[in-house]
């Protein structure tokens, strides 16, 4: 039923192919089944598939029978069909077929900039993600390797005096620390986060980030493991969890995957920490300092570690400046009404040129590509 729904959607499929479609999903047994799918993996509904797939499946139809012969260009009218049963169902064909989309006289070409570690007396190193090389302290000492798109600390003798390191991830690109308490840190496209090369005996363990990164922190009870961010700390023992907190955001929020953590915004003495569990996002909220606890679908918020990009329930403009993060690119929004629609949309590994395409041809949101800009008109 795949390869049958790859088919409807790059418009290639049959009539008896449609017919054999259809009779699947119509089966109550097998609607279950997507149910449960769509819920758990995309934080979706089927609402919108029951309302609309009758009508949708008609309109291929129709669209075989008025065509000579079979193309993988869908028409207008069907494509705002097909992008909901591509979204809800997560197949993803829509973006495997560059044919599929518009040509565009330009293209854009996202820019290259290097990944910098800035070690403790201020020298910044530009990080080769293709080699293989040696971490060193101001004094020369090895205290890591850093092997393509990781760096792995060793665990000397604890510090007494705690030195830190900074690395800097730019946009379009991501990379991982695995620091010297065996704590993993896998960090975003924008990001920072300044660190100590080994940590001292006692004490908590402490970083600061700026940006995202998922941390699979190592288990010490007696060295709680915390995140700075923005004046908010995340506490935690040993836990797996999800932390998105950019400058141009609203809030910062933390989504728990496994374990126990704890928030705490340090100027507010007064309030007291807010626990979350597996499965729930916290939210801090810059403009009334209050943190807000909802359950999540955890996977949303963690498949840009495969580098997927998953949209929902954002406004244009948040789409684009997510879109500018992770493809290093300029996007200028021409149409102000358009930025604050909300869209739904998943793209798995394609490049800017198919996403731009999707948003063009299902959406029809016109752009040009001007010295190496994206213009939305």
């Amino acid at each position: 039923m795949k390869k049958k729904i790859s088919k409807l959607l790059v418009g290639t499929i049959t009539e008896k192919e449609v017919d054999q479609l259809r009779d699947w999903v119509n089966d109550p047994n097998n609607k279950s089944i997507l149910e449960a799918y769509v819920r758990d993996y995309h934080d979706l509904n089927l609402i919108s598939l029951k309302s609309n797939i009758d009508e949708a499946y008609n309109k291929v139809i129709k669209e075989i029978e008025t065509r000579e012969k079979p193309t993988r260009k869908l028409g207008v009218i069907w494509m705002k069909y097909a992008a909901v049963i591509a979204i809800i169902l997560g197949v993803g064909y829509l973006f495997e077929y560059n044919s599929f989309f518009l040509t565009k006289e330009a293209v854009v070409v996202p820019k290259n900039e290097s990944i910098t570690l800035e070690i403790g007396n201020g020298t910044v190193q530009s990080i080769d993600i293709n080699a293989t090389a040696e971490v060193k302290t101001v004094d020369g000492n090895v205290v890591g390797i850093q092997k393509q798109d990781q760096i792995s600390y060793t665990n000397l003798d604890h510090a007494k005096n705690l030195v830190y390191n900074t690395i800097n991830i730019p946009n379009g690109k991501s990379f991982k620390l695995l620091l010297a308490d065996g704590t993993l840190v896998f960090l975003n496209a924008g990001s920072s986060l300044r660190y100590p090369v080994n940590f001292s005996t006692d004490g908590d363990r402490e970083v600061f980030l700026t940006g995202e990164a998922y941390f699979n922190v190592k288990s010490d009870m007696e060295r709680p493991f915390i995140v700075n961010v923005d004046g908010l700390d995340v506490k935690v023992l040993g836990t797996e969890f999800n932390i998105s907190a950019y400058h141009e955001d609203l809030n910062i929020e933390v989504v728990l995957v496994h374990g126990q953590v704890s928030l705490k915004k340090e100027e507010r003495p007064d309030h007291g920490a807010v626990d979350l569990t597996p499965g729930q996002k916290g939210s801090f909220h810059f403009a009334s300092e209050n943190i807000s606890v909802e359950e999540v679908n955890t996977s949303l918020y963690t498949y840009w570690m495969q580098g997927h990009l998953v949209f929902r329930e954002l406004t244009f403009d948040k789409i684009l400046k997510k879109l500018e993060r992770h493809y290093n690119v300029e996007i200028i929004n021409l149409n102000k009404e358009l930025g604050n629609e909300v869209f739904n949309a998943s793209f798995e590994k394609v490049d800017i040129g198919e996403v731009l395409g999707y948003f063009n041809e299902t959406h029809k949101i016109e752009y040009s590509i001007v010295d190496n800009k994206v213009i939305i008109k």
